[in-house]
């Protein structure tokens, strides 16, 4: 068979281009032999690996796959780097300190990686991570550690807790194998673009579900990782006791943890605000946990940057504003038949206004819950804290609503013209 004829257009390219990038800082080596399917030696085996790779094996498809079985890295992550890695984390993290601290065994956090399950493969994807995508690295550390505290404090059997370590350390690597530029959260993405987002819990599951150290268990839990109890997550849209028990536990690591290696503002404030806007979500012993280490954070907390009370007073009137005039709209096609987008759409909406009265708004308006704040700090931060997150759902729910009901425009129904001018007016009310 002529060469040419195997050219493919690879569904992989990012993954191999982090590949070879490595490789010009790291000593990366073929384990094997690598063949392109139509039997063309690529490789040879002990070759060592530089940027000729990657437009060798682009342009083919490989007999052996993943790539990640035929290669290893020199000085590559192991569970005792993962555990070192992980105690440097908790001496400089206050938070990750308080959460090692309030366990029976301090020492616990420090070496439970230790312990996990890592195959030369994975070992391979963690140390590429950790070299070239350092961020995604020390985030799937941190949400480890989180992820271990909440499973100590559940008393979690060892087996239960090397799977949720493992799960954690694994959870983000679908992003190795998306185009880079799509996870910059200065971007705007598309709706087409965004599928790929949500893509990578799917991917990493495929990843492991190949190897029997990690399926069903540590592979279920991570495709969950980004589900909700509600059945408001991604991405196969599950509810309740559908939702692996570990990966319940992941979710809520995730979440906090995502938050805290942004290295944000009063990031304990926000975690808790998150995670006491979205009860229908998480699991309330967990929130339980968490609640209670951020609240020991806020006693020793470094004031916060200094907040304007007339632009947090514009924002809250902006937010109420849409979130009653969606719920106005709607109002006429609600009911016993209603379609599944509006039944999403308005649970939504009437949770988020739900979590506006919780906090003092009501139909006395604006002085109600600002009457007073700007001498109080605190509850001005809080109120900050709420009415970002509130946009955040905000613009979650809108983008759910666009992934889960693409052919919505064509839908001959008047109720879903209607929630898509809904859907519009909160876009432009988000981007100011």
């Amino acid at each position: 068979m002529d060469q040419s004829t195997e050219t493919i257009s690879n569904p992989d390219l990012y993954y191999l281009k982090s590949v070879t990038d490595l490789s010009e800082s790291v000593e990366v080596v073929s384990s094997e032999d690598i063949y392109s399917q139509s039997g063309i030696k690529l490789v040879n085996k002990g070759t060592r690996l530089d940027k000729s790779f990657y437009e060798r094996l682009i342009h083919h498809k490989l007999a052996s796959s993943p790539i990640d079985r035929s290669l290893a890295a020199k000085n590559g992550v192991t569970p005792y780097s993962l555990a070192l890695d992980a105690a440097k984390m908790i001496d400089d993290d206050a938070v990750l300190g308080r959460m090692a601290n309030a366990l029976p065994d301090a020492l616990l956090l420090r070496n439970a990686l230790a312990q996990i399950v890592l195959n030369p493969p994975l070992a391979f994807k963690l140390t590429l991570a950790r070299e070239k995508h350092p961020e995604l690295y020390s985030h799937s550390i941190r949400v480890a550690l989180i992820s271990l505290y909440l499973g100590a404090s559940l008393h979690l059997k060892p087996a239960d807790m090397k799977d949720l370590a493992a799960a954690a350390m694994f959870h983000d690597l679908g992003e190795l194998h998306i185009d880079p530029a799509l996870l910059d959260r200065t971007r705007t993405l598309t709706d087409a673009e965004r599928h790929y987002i949500y893509a990578h819990p799917m991917i990493a599951y495929l990843i492991l579900k190949e190897y029997p150290e990690y399926h069903p268990h540590v592979s279920t839990t991570v495709l969950n990782h980004h589900e909700r109890l509600d059945g408001s997550g991604y991405p196969r849209n599950i509810k309740g006791d559908k939702i692996h028990p570990l990966g319940q536990i992941l979710a809520v690591a995730e979440v906090a943890g995502s938050l805290c290696s942004r290295g944000a503002t009063g990031a304990c404030a926000q975690v808790e605000v998150i995670l006491k806007l979205n009860p229908g979500q998480f699991r309330a012993d967990l929130v339980r946990y968490l609640s209670a280490i951020a609240k020991q954070g806020q006693a020793s907390a470094a004031p916060e940057k200094r907040i304007d009370p007339a632009a947090i007073c514009v924002r809250l009137e902006q937010v109420a504003k849409t979130l009653a005039d969606w719920k106005q709209a709607m109002l006429p096609y609600r009911g016993a038949q209603m379609a599944d987008y509006l039944t999403y759409a308005d649970e939504r909406v009437s949770n988020l206004e739900k979590s506006l009265f919780d906090v003092g708004y009501n139909s006395a308006g604006l002085h109600a819950i600002t009457n007073g704040i700007e001498e109080d700090p605190a509850s001005l931060s809080e109120l900050e804290h709420l009415l970002h997150e509130i946009g955040w759902q905000l613009k979650y729910t809108v983008n759910e609503i666009r992934r889960r009901w693409p052919a919505l425009a064509d839908t001959p129904d008047p109720a879903a013209a209607a929630l898509l001018a809904c859907v519009a007016q909160a876009e432009q009310i988000l981007l100011t």
